[in-house]
């Protein structure tokens, strides 16, 4: 980062409206994060899987983009993932032994994680720190935890890029992630790749810090998440959603959505004549209409939300980020663009 960097420790206190999304980029990655930033991102989504994502290239881009523009880490916002083995090329690079515990490999992947994302950082030790400050580790559960120092180096969202083969070996991964969340290192977790309810509502029963984050593949393969996104709204949920285990941010309100595939896999609505309609009244482009629908919550009472974009157009960076910076739109459009996606 910036010479900044250690002089601010002020952090961004919510996740940004949009994050750059570094799936599928290769050996582009860093000079297309680079150019994100450029463009107006302030965040990135990536993952600890060299099939899909160069995580060491995504670090390499924000560091660039900080260096260049002023910014200070507690200016961006960067979430990776834990991808299972299910999830790994294992004939190339996974960050972790695939035969070890399932405790041991998020562990080490997430060391990488800070190490990729914070390049010529010094990185302290990811299973020192869980074994002083961790809550679960140090076993005194209905104990205050002791407040971990400050870091230089953390990971503002950390997530499960999908459940684990077992409930069993799903928690144990997820006992892990809270636990980063005791140490100081990650500031919120959650889910990918989650669209059983019953699955999601179980880890949200079960778990110790609850996950505030779910990205799914947005798609009419999964019905559009329809019966899920009710469960991530307070306003809709019967859940109750306490408050987070970290306390330098604000409390999120229900879970955060993160839909991908919301252009590459939603050609039809952006042809619709209901999206062509609402471009021209809103002088938008068809993929900034659902854009911005997407950020006012799909139109779902109290429903928070969070873009992914990937576009590797420089042009479309800009119009994406301009596209979560619109004012609320009237009930009357989304509840247009609602009845297309969902045919209500």
């Amino acid at each position: 980062m910036s010479g900044k960097a250690a002089e601010r420790s002020t952090a961004l206190k919510s996740m940004p409206a949009i994050l750059y999304g570094t799936a599928w980029k290769d050996t582009r990655t860093a000079d297309l994060v680079f150019t994100a930033f450029l463009q107006g991102f302030r965040g990135v989504d990536t993952a600890a899987q060299r099939k899909h994502y160069r995580e060491d290239l995504v670090g390499k881009g924000v560091h660039q983009a900080c260096a260049q523009l002023g910014l200070a880490r507690g200016d961006v916002w960067i979430q990776t993932k834990f991808t299972p083995v299910s999830g790994q090329d294992t004939t190339g690079y996974v960050p972790y032994d695939v035969h070890a515990p399932v405790a041991e490999q998020v562990c080490a992947s997430f060391q990488a994680s800070l190490a990729n994302l914070h390049p010529e950082q010094p990185i302290p030790s990811v299973t020192e720190l869980v074994a002083k400050y961790a809550v679960t580790a140090r076993g005194n559960r209905n104990k205050a935890p002791t407040p971990p120092p400050a870091h230089q180096v953390y990971i503002d969202s950390y997530l499960l890029h999908s459940p684990m083969t077992t409930l069993q070996s799903t928690l144990e991964a997820w006992r892990v992630l809270e636990a980063l969340v005791d140490t100081g290192l990650v500031r919120q977790i959650g889910v990918s790749n989650v669209y059983d309810p019953q699955i999601f509502q179980t880890l949200f029963q079960l778990a110790r810090i609850k996950p505030s984050i779910v990205q799914n593949r947005w798609h009419s393969s999964t019905g559009h998440d329809v019966s899920l996104l009710p469960l991530f709204s307070p306003q809709m949920s019967p859940n109750t959603f306490p408050p987070p285990a970290y306390t330098d941010v604000e409390a999120p309100h229900g879970v955060t959505y993160q839909p991908f595939w919301t252009l590459s896999g939603n050609q039809r609505l952006l042809d619709s004549d209901t999206v062509a309609v609402l471009a021209i009244k809103h002088s938008l482009t068809p993929a900034q209409v659902v854009y911005a629908f997407v950020h006012q919550g799909l139109g779902i009472p109290g429903l928070r939300t969070c873009v992914l974009s990937g576009t590797k157009n420089e042009a479309h960076m800009e119009e994406a980020v301009q596209a979560v910076s619109l004012d609320a739109w009237e009930e009357d459009d989304l509840t247009a663009l609602r009845a297309e996606v969902y045919g209500e």
